[in-house]
């Protein structure tokens, strides 16, 4: 199933105005990732996002303190 979601994925990333910035790595090896501002194909206003792909897949393996807290606050600069 993991070539079909991936397959997926690239077809919509394709498709979607959605642009991913590649904010930082930490020392876990989780990376960081902004989405600004951007308007959708139906001409929706999809507002920003910070996304997290996690080192650790496994939602088994994943502890309370493996993602920092300074990313996980709502906070703009």
């Amino acid at each position: 199933m993991g070539w079909w979601r991936g397959l997926l994925r690239s077809v919509w990333g394709s498709l979607s105005k959605e642009v991913r910035e590649h904010v930082g790595t930490d020392h876990l090896g989780n990376k960081y990732y902004f989405i600004a501002e951007y308007k959708n194909w139906r001409g929706q206003t999809i507002r920003e996002k910070r996304i997290i792909e996690a080192a650790n897949r496994k939602e088994l393996d994943y502890e309370a303190g493996d993602i920092p807290t300074e990313w996980e606050g709502n906070t703009k600069e």
